[in-house]
């Protein structure tokens, strides 16, 4: 019988420390999980400053292709010219 009685017993115990909680330990259960979250929103700030940061490295160098491209393009259409103006001399 004392083996039925023991868990009611301990849901009795865990019942009036609930029953039992100041606001104290309220407030301190509050700012233990508003500090955690904290911490968590600060790890994904960081990772979305770096994930930015990488984007815009990558954007750095998509505009420096695009800029080398369009001088391969001035040269090529210098060079079209060129030759247009040569045959069209014939």
């Amino acid at each position: 019988m004392d083996e039925i009685d023991a868990p009611d017993a301990a849901m009795a115990a865990e019942h009036e420390n609930v029953s039992q909680e100041t606001p104290f330990d309220r407030l301190e259960a509050r700012i233990d999980a508003l500090l955690e979250r904290y911490e968590q929103l600060q790890s994904e700030h960081n990772v979305c400053g770096q994930k930015l940061a990488e984007r815009e490295a990558h954007i750095r160098q998509l505009e420096a292709q695009l800029e080398d491209l369009e001088q391969q393009r001035l040269e090529v259409r210098g060079r079209l010219d060129a030759l247009i103006d040569k045959l069209s001399r014939f």
